[in-house]
Parts: C-alpha cells; structure tokens; sequence
C-alpha cells in the first residue's frame, strides 16, 4: 500500500503521516528527511545544504534519485506514506511512485498564514513556539529572544501558497483525472481528529 500525503505547509502533512506510520507500521518517508540526512561524502552534499541553509529548494533530479533509491529498500516493500513528493508535474515525470491511495490534507490560507507566520524560534534553546496558540504565559517562560524566520513572514507563507495553489493543485487534478484514488481531508481541527478522519478514508482501502 502506497499512500501520498498531500497539502499546504502547516496542513500537519508530517504529524499525520508519522501517527500513519505508527498505526499501519509502514515507514513514513520524507523527502525532507531524506535531504537532512545526506551523506557529507555524497558528491552533492554541499550543494543541497547550502541551498536548504537559504531556505530554497534542492534541485528535483537530485531528490528524485535519492527517492528512488529509498524506495527501493527492504522495509518499503510491503508499503509506505510518503510526504513531500508530487509537488509539481516536474515531480510526477522525474519519478512516478504510481500512489494506491492520496490523502490531501485541506485548510484555508488564513489557517495556513496563522500557524506559519506565528512561529517563533527561542534563540536559548532552539525551542519553536506559536504566538498565536500558546498561552501567554507559556510564552514568557521562554528564557532566549523569540525569532521568527525570514521565510516564516506572511509574505513568504502567501508567495509558497500561491505555488502550491496553481502547480500542487494541478497535480491533484492530474491524479484524479488519471483515476488515482484521491480522498480530500478537513484538517483544520487537532492532529487527533484528523488523524481519525484519515482513518475512516483509508479502513476501507487497507
């Protein structure tokens, strides 16, 4: 069973696919993951991190290799989600993982902004907080100086919504016309309950 989990940034694509992991006892892989934890001997080690230090994409022929090559090990073989692949068409002709079944995860552009552009990175422990959800006095406690990264502004969240709006969307549309079994998902509530919504879409796939 090959499951792609699709949405915007903030739609909790990662959170949903580790409790997939953990529930269906398949390997959860992410194409940022996968980036994080190239190997400083490979020839594109320094390419990929500087690019992923600016906050900008890795080239798509890279990803798509690397990909293919995890795929193919031993513990995909009975199945896996996948999350951060088919984010354009450019994905889909590098590399088709042919998905059994594409959960997209659905919230509205002023939950995307909120949850994004609330984020704060604690300058003493690393700690990330939103400025929006957390208690005041949570938020107080934070020893360090609350940063927010330059692509976490408003500005920068509606320019990689607009992407996602007209080339992710376009995939989508492409798998369902291809037949792919598509299923869209509320996820503006909590992770459980939407964790429980993805659970009904896929029961009676699995």
């Amino acid at each position: 069973m090959k499951i792609l989990v699709m949405g915007p940034q903030a739609s909790g694509k990662g959170t949903i696919g580790r409790m997939l992991s953990e529930k269906l006892k398949f390997p959860l892989i992410s194409i940022g993951d996968i980036l994080r934890h190239l190997p400083k001997s490979h020839p594109r080690y320094k390419e990929v991190n500087e690019l992923m230090e600016k906050g900008e994409l890795a080239p798509q022929d890279l990803i798509a290799e690397l990909l293919e090559y995890r795929l193919a090990q031993a513990d995909c073989y009975k199945g896996y989600i996948l999350d951060g692949w088919y984010r354009a068409m450019e994905n889909v002709r590098l590399l088709d993982v042919e998905p059994d079944v594409v959960i997209v995860l659905e919230i509205s552009e002023e939950t995307t902004i909120r949850r994004i552009s609330g984020r704060r990175t604690c300058t003493s422990d690393g700690e990330i907080y939103n400025i929006y959800t957390l208690p005041k006095e949570e938020l107080e406690e934070c020893e360090g100086e609350l940063v927010q990264r330059e692509d976490d502004t408003e500005e920068a969240v509606k320019k990689r919504l607009s992407i996602y709006n007209t080339e992710t969307k376009e995939v989508v549309e492409y798998l369902k016309n291809r037949g792919t079994n598509v299923r869209e998902v509320n996820a503006e509530g909590p992770p459980e309950e939407v964790f429980e919504a993805v659970m009904k879409v896929l029961n009676p796939i699995i």
